[in-house]
């Protein structure tokens, strides 16, 4: 696949390869100007994590060409196992850390797509919106570990397709989701990838979790790695027996996802997901 500035190189695998679902949901390789909208031609990339420390986005013509990359195996039966649904797949949306605020256009958009039903699940900035004692500045239930376990008492993951997460979502929520369900969680879009990074609390990543990351280089989360750096960070919290996570990396993206730009890609990674799924066979 192509590269730009940050530069990364597919790696050989089995057959089918997140490439391959993604052709299969007609996500053809698009750039995505500064401003977000669309360009002919992007890329996807494998990537890693790190600390805090907020940037400030650089304008640029152009936001890198993500480079696809799905770390480790893949799945070795080469066919989509996709039955046809009269029904919309559900996308629930952890709202603490995802943008549901600033990004709420994005959400009730991707919501109009007659592919899906969009549930925004909890608020930001409830009670429960802090981190657990675990964490340095954390505290004591109500937080977001308790959050998470009451969504698992509601049955939400029960009737969901498909997570979306940010930030917090992705630093706890997710991870609390997969300590207690395990291969049962739904797959994720992660944006910021949250999950990926050196968090207080060991991660229970399931090898059969389907997750994609979305990064970007002008994320607080990337603290003073280089481009390549933060990639290969990211790639390394993925445990060597999941094959089925890839990271795409946006040099220009905020740790808030810029609309536009979240608009254009979402869509493309929910099917991309979703499709990995169904190919998966355990």
């Amino acid at each position: 696949f192509g590269s730009s500035r940050c530069q990364s190189s597919a790696e050989a695998m089995q057959r089918p390869s997140l490439a391959f679902a993604l052709s299969r949901s007609q996500t053809q390789h698009i750039e995505v100007a500064a401003d977000g909208s669309p360009c002919p031609a992007l890329s996807c990339a494998t990537a890693p994590n790190t600390p805090h420390s907020r940037a400030t986005a650089t304008p640029h013509s152009r936001v890198v060409t993500p480079t696809l990359t799905p770390v480790g195996h893949s799945p070795a039966n080469g066919r989509v196992h996709m039955q046809a649904s009269t029904r919309p797949d559900c996308i629930s949306v952890i709202a603490p850390g995802g943008g549901t605020g600033i990004n709420g256009a994005v959400y009730a958009e991707l919501g109009r797509d007659p592919r899906f039903r969009v549930d925004i699940v909890g608020q930001s900035r409830a009670p429960y919106d802090c981190y657990p004692e675990t964490w340095a500045h954390g505290g004591p239930a109500p937080n977001l570990a308790s959050f998470a376990q009451d969504v698992l008492n509601q049955g939400v993951l029960e009737r969901t397709d498909c997570l979306v997460c940010g930030s917090r979502g992705g630093q706890v929520v997710l991870p609390h989701f997969w300590q207690m369900r395990g291969r049962d969680v739904p797959p994720a879009v992660v944006l910021n990838g949250g999950v990926a990074m050196n968090l207080p609390t060991r991660v229970n990543w399931p090898d059969s979790a389907v997750t994609f990351l979305m990064i970007g280089g002008q994320d607080n989360f990337r603290g003073q790695l280089s481009c390549e750096e933060y990639v290969m960070d990211t790639k390394s919290r993925v445990p060597p027996g999941n094959g089925t996570t890839a990271i795409l990396y946006v040099e220009e993206m905020q740790h808030m996802p810029q609309s536009q730009l979240l608009s254009a890609v979402l869509p493309h990674l929910i099917r991309a997901v979703l499709l990995w799924k169904a190919d998966r066979i355990d």
